[in-house]
């Protein structure tokens, strides 16, 4: 469905080196040798500007320590990302004429995204301007400045009338990210005028709660105020993030401050260049300023958290790992955010966002998946897709256009029946595959009481045993719905003593189910690090997308909001 939301033609050039490499990292791997290439693109444009030595390694440093930089090139891949160097290369070929180049690295940035043509019509307007009373100014002006001008203003018209309209088709809705300021596009540019309150506020929230600009302009000391020409060619995207309601487009974390990092750059290197006798101290305090960044608003602390969880981190990949090796070849998917990179090279790929969030990207208008995936793959644990933040899970909702969304798991729910499901369940993950439903277990001689565990579900059967020799359990749940389910539960369980509580999360219970009786199968396995000790095990049902959305802490969710039952103990052995 994503097809034409962005036009990001610069990945065509990876399609010859991924006949060699089919793997989806190695587009990781080219984004990062991109990226690193920054500090001798401007060591050579320092050389240019006059800067002494140590100042020029400072301040080529200084693209690397940025943090920004270390944001960009971890947030996954994005072609936007290459902007970073492409607009740097842009920079030193036009400091060192040389007509060839700059044209090579122009259509480069054109080519990464839609909206950098906006950045370019500002580079090259502001250029023409300055260049306007230079010698020869005629042939310089069409080769270097209204050339590239009218090719970037070609783009532009070219993505908005034909290749958007024709290749999303209404998809995607970019327009419903400035819908504060107006309803239309021609409604927005009036109110900048009649209603300036409204971007006026739009600016103060996104300068309040957001840290792009900030984590831009203090690294470097504010010094690219002084060289208010690069501010000016920046402001096109840099005004586009700070007006949307977007607050991830505020934010230093994503990869949106990629064409950013180079004009703040530049227009720090030439602040510094009329610095003359102070101008290694500067720069120093630059790299100062930098490294004090990755702290602030920088990767530091994630990097940190990565590196303490390394072990936990390792021990769920192979578990996840094995969940996905059960996927057949040929099958087609549908799946979680975190691993439609590790499923990239499938014929038919649906992200499983699509489905929860029920309406089209930034849209108001409904989304109508087609038939279901040859197999289903849910990590009831993914934060990135399960959380009220993410802005693609929630609870029965009605937009302002009044059109009644279902809740996310009620709309999971319907994307997978009628059709028949097998399922297998390791800890969070759950691969859902298409075939014979597995029968319920007979009922046994001395049954337990039911469980109601709400209005339409309810747990006739639990069985649990531990795996010897590993910190495993097995669960055996046998239910009974109604033939017209109205509430979703989901499941976790609770290992708990005095000391210690830890959660495994189940997710949706029978989302599989296609008739009355289903009988579900649960695998826990346990942390390696999980303190040796004698704990209760309780398993929690609730609604989790109303919980979600209050953003109760999904470890402790409150008793009235679900269902405990006490399973019995575990001892877990050192």
């Amino acid at each position: 469905p994503l097809l034409g939301n962005h036009a990001e033609p610069i990945v065509f050039l990876a399609a010859p080196i991924f006949v060699v490499v089919p793997h989806p990292m190695l587009l990781v791997a080219l984004q990062t040798a991109a990226m690193a290439s920054l500090p001798f693109t401007a060591w050579r444009i320092t050389q240019c500007l006059g800067l002494d030595r140590l100042s020029a390694l400072l301040l080529s440093l200084a693209t690397l320590l940025a943090p920004a930089t270390g944001c960009v090139a971890l947030h996954e891949f994005h072609p936007e990302a290459l902007a970073a160097p492409f607009l740097l290369l842009l920079i030193e070929a036009r400091m060192f004429r040389r007509l060839g180049r700059y044209w090579l690295w122009f259509v480069a940035v054109l080519a990464c995204k839609e909206n950098l043509a906006l950045l370019l019509i500002g580079f090259s307007a502001v250029h023409a301007l300055m260049d306007w009373n230079r010698a020869a100014a005629r042939a310089w002006q069409i080769s270097w400045n209204l050339l590239p001008l009218g090719l970037a203003l070609l783009w532009v018209g070219l993505y908005a009338k034909i290749l958007g309209p024709a290749l999303n088709g209404g998809n995607v809705d970019y327009l419903e990210l400035y819908s504060h300021l107006g309803k239309s596009g021609s409604e927005i540019v009036r109110n900048f005028f009649l209603e300036p309150s409204r971007a006026l506020h739009a600016l103060e929230r996104a300068l309040l709660n957001g840290n792009l600009l900030w984590a831009l302009l203090l690294p470097f000391l504010g010094l690219p105020l002084l060289r208010p020409r690069w501010m000016l060619i920046a402001s096109p995207i840099l005004f586009q993030h700070l007006l949307s309601w977007r607050s991830s487009e505020w934010s230093i974390s994503f990869h949106y401050a990629a064409p950013l990092l180079p004009l703040f750059w530049i227009a720090t290197a030439e602040a510094l260049s009329r610095f003359r006798s102070r101008g290694q101290l500067v720069a120093v305090l630059v790299l100062i300023g930098c490294g004090i960044g990755q702290f602030w608003g920088g990767p530091f602390w994630g990097l940190q958290r990565d590196v303490t969880s390394a072990r936990a981190m390792w021990w769920s990949r192979e578990w996840k790992a094995k969940m996905l090796a059960q996927i057949p070849a040929e099958a087609s998917v549908t799946a979680g955010l975190p691993y439609l990179s590790h499923l990239a090279t499938r014929d038919r790929l649906i992200s499983l966002h699509h489905i929860l969030k029920g309406l089209k990207t930034l849209s108001r208008k409904e989304f109508k998946p087609e038939s279901p995936t040859d197999v289903v793959l849910v990590d009831y644990a993914d934060g990135a897709t399960f959380s009220a933040q993410s802005g693609y899970y929630h609870p029965a909702m009605k937009t302002v256009d009044g059109l009644v969304v279902p809740a996310s798991d009620a709309l999971l729910y319907s994307y997978m029946q009628p059709l028949p499901w097998q399922q297998c369940s390791t800890n969070s993950m759950t691969v859902y595959s298409q075939g014979t439903q597995t029968p319920a277990s007979p009922q046994s001689e001395n049954p337990e009481p039911e469980q109601f565990i709400n209005p339409s579900s309810r747990l006739q059967g639990l069985e649990m045993n531990s795996v010897k020799g590993s910190n495993a359990l097995a669960f055996r749940l046998n239910w009974a719905f109604n033939d017209t389910r109205k509430d979703y539960s989901w499941m976790r369980l609770a290992l708990s003593n005095e000391a210690h509580r830890y959660i495994v999360t189940k997710g949706l219970c029978g989302v599989g189910a296609g008739s009355a009786a289903y009988n579900e199968v649960w695998s826990v396995s346990l942390p390696p690090d999980l303190p040796p000790g004698s704990y209760r095990l309780t398993l929690l049902f609730w609604d989790n997308s109303l919980i979600n959305w209050a953003r109760v802490d999904p470890a402790r969710p409150p008793a009235l909001a679900g269902v405990e039952l006490q399973v019995g103990g575990y001892e877990v052995t050192p």
